[in-house]
């Protein structure tokens, strides 16, 4: 049993069900983000009673559910986009936001992956592209940048549901960054069979109440922790308000699901993120949290216009991080 990921191991040791499942099978009425209060409510009763219950899976889901009503919000939503806490205000049926997405989402490959960490591994990663950040130093820009295949829902989630006959232990949507194309993931969700974890692998930037709408879907939050400030968030992928933002939704996150952290560890930012990051996840998250501390970074894409992250990591870099990370985190990845 992996400390911290109790409830995603009883998934997958089929004595518990995902929780998109459990949300699909709650019967709702149209409405808005009262009615989705209210539904939220009868669905954390609805959890805690079904929530170990197989049987719950033999049930049709009703002709409309607590997970249509989420996403006919998030489709209301794009009309004046606040899926992430850059907040474009864009129409995005008629043009694209900052993240160059619109109301098509399109992917660059599925696949099981088995690069990710070892309680997830093998991992069906599904790629999206595009991103709601600018990161100078990004390692998928090819992803970011440009559009591959058109996601068809119906699709994907016949690939969801073969990749876990085929041994996968979770779904992981990620990118680029899966956030704004969330709209498109709980539609692929609808049509998924499967019981199997759902993993969203996000920067954390996402709006509060884009985060009160997918919360009830996602059973590990894997969320990068890039920045220990705002100024290294602006530099390096043009964000404001960073650390408000993303310590914000990893509280929730703690909250209505659990948790893998990862960090990428990047030269000459120890002390400015490295060291606040792991300080403020012991003091806020606790010890024992899920935490990934990565050695990977290499200088790509825009990277060299900035010479102090124009390299790899020093060997002292990467044991005064570690030396850090064991001083203040207990459950090192």
């Amino acid at each position: 049993m992996v400390r911290g990921l109790e409830r995603y191991e009883a998934i997958n040791r089929n004595k518990a069900v995902a929780k998109f499942q459990l949300v699909k099978r709650l019967e709702a009425e149209e409405g808005d983000f009262k009615t989705h209060e209210k539904y939220k409510k009868e669905f954390q009763k609805f959890l805690e009673e079904e929530g170990e219950n197989l049987r719950i899976l033999d049930k049709e889901p009703p002709e409309y559910s607590f997970l249509d009503l989420k996403i006919d919000l998030l489709m209301e939503m794009l009309k004046n986009c606040n899926f992430c806490e850059r907040r474009c205000g864009v129409n995005r049926y008629e043009k694209l936001g900052y993240c160059k997405t619109g109301v098509e989402s399109y992917y660059s490959s599925e696949f099981l992956h088995f690069g990710e960490e070892p309680e997830l591994v093998p991992s069906h990663t599904i790629f999206f592209n595009r991103c709601t950040f600018s990161c100078v130093f990004c390692q998928n820009y090819d992803i970011v940048y440009d559009d591959d295949y058109k996601v068809d829902p119906k699709e994907l989630a016949v690939m969801i549901d073969i990749r876990r006959r085929q041994g996968s232990r979770n779904v992981n949507f990620v990118g680029g960054n899966p956030d704004q194309h969330s709209h498109t993931i709980l539609k692929i969700l609808r049509e998924v069979k499967s019981n199997i974890p759902v993993v969203w692998n996000s920067n954390m930037y996402h709006s509060w109440e884009l985060g009160k709408i997918i919360e009830d879907v996602v059973d590990v939050w894997l969320g990068d922790f890039k920045y220990g400030n705002d100024e290294c968030a602006k530099k390096y992928s043009n964000v404001r308000n960073y650390f408000q933002v993303v310590t914000r939704n990893f509280l929730d996150a703690k909250k209505t699901g659990e948790l893998l952290i990862r960090h990428l560890v990047m030269p000459n930012h120890i002390e400015c993120c490295t060291a606040k990051i792991v300080k403020w996840v012991s003091e806020n998250l606790g010890r024992s949290v899920r935490f990934n501390l990565m050695f990977q970074y290499y200088p790509t894409y825009r990277a060299y216009e900035f010479e102090e992250i124009s390299r790899r990591l020093s060997w002292e870099e990467m044991r005064r991080a570690k030396e850090l990370a064991e001083a203040y985190l207990d459950n090192l990845v």
